[in-house]
């Protein structure tokens, strides 16, 4: 599939810009959006960090003066690292904070993209069939059922623990769904956003779709390091589901089903929370 390259027309006297001519993301632009959207996410949570930790600390004094003692400063200090409700608001206000800018963000830079169904645009437009939606989350079940095989054989045994699994089975049933929420309704948007929207697209502007999919899914896989403190035995799996995500967004000419199919991998995650729990 051959693909315009990274650039921009003049606008034309009428201001009006074609949306095949428009500029849009290329390889560096697109790898940059991905390094950019979790740099975002640290920059922001330090920032959400000294808030809280200034709220906390109002909170002590106000308290320590209504007893006539002296703040316990240690007591917020362990609150901001050791406690896990505090780190689940953090988390919550850190990556609800870190899509709406990043979406702003890819909204500015590249608006004729945004709702072209075509790569390299970014695919949010309805797909033409429907039934598209019930096609990605069978598949959803299918990468997560396969994936999840694909883990267990890879670990030889050993416990695969992602963070924000650990971090809800230690929070309230409250900030468990709060955390639910975020995990099954914002991340599926914001990363197929910069994945499957902008990365994709980059990387098709210059090599072969075939390639462009192969070349997201790694990074994808990649990118999700952290989340395992580095463990790879969870990467294949991660690169199978990117792989999912890209082919259905090319085949649907659509980005929502791949949100789709991201949100229900994530629900059937979600949803594990509460039955260990629960049990």
């Amino acid at each position: 599939m051959d693909l315009p390259t990274e650039s921009a027309t003049p606008t034309p006297v009428d201001n009006m810009v074609p949306a095949t001519e428009a500029k849009h993301p290329g390889i560096w632009s697109g790898l940059g959006t991905v390094v950019l959207y979790f740099l975002l996410q640290f920059g922001l949570s330090l920032l959400v960090g000294v808030v809280i930790g200034f709220v906390l600390t109002v909170k002590a004094g106000i308290v320590a003066g209504m007893h006539h003692v002296k703040p316990d400063t240690r007591a917020v200090a362990q609150a901001m690292h050791g406690n896990p409700d505090v780190r689940v608001v953090l988390v919550v206000l850190t990556l609800a904070a870190a899509a709406v800018v990043m979406t702003l963000l890819v909204r500015r830079f590249w608006p004729a993209q945004w709702s072209r169904a075509e790569l390299p645009g970014f695919g949010l437009t309805q797909p033409d069939n429907k039934l598209a939606y019930l096609g990605a989350v069978a598949l959803g079940i299918v990468v997560l059922l396969v994936g999840g095989g694909i883990t267990h054989l890879l670990s030889g045994g050993h416990p695969v623990h992602q963070d924000v699994t650990v971090l809800a089975a230690k929070v309230p049933v409250d900030l468990r769904i709060l955390l639910a929420l975020l995990v099954v309704c914002v991340a599926p948007f914001v990363e197929e956003l910069v994945f499957r929207g902008v990365l994709l697209s980059g990387l098709a502007s210059r090599m072969h779709v075939g390639w462009a999919i192969v070349i997201s899914a790694v990074i994808f896989g990649c990118a999700h390091l952290p989340d395992f403190k580095f463990a790879w035995y969870p990467v294949p799996a991660l690169v199978l589901l990117g792989l999912a995500l890209a082919w259905l967004r090319v085949r649907t000419r659509s980005l929502w089903p791949s949100i789709t199919l991201h949100a229900t991998n994530n629900f059937v995650a979600v949803l594990a929370w509460f039955l260990v729990a629960h049990h």
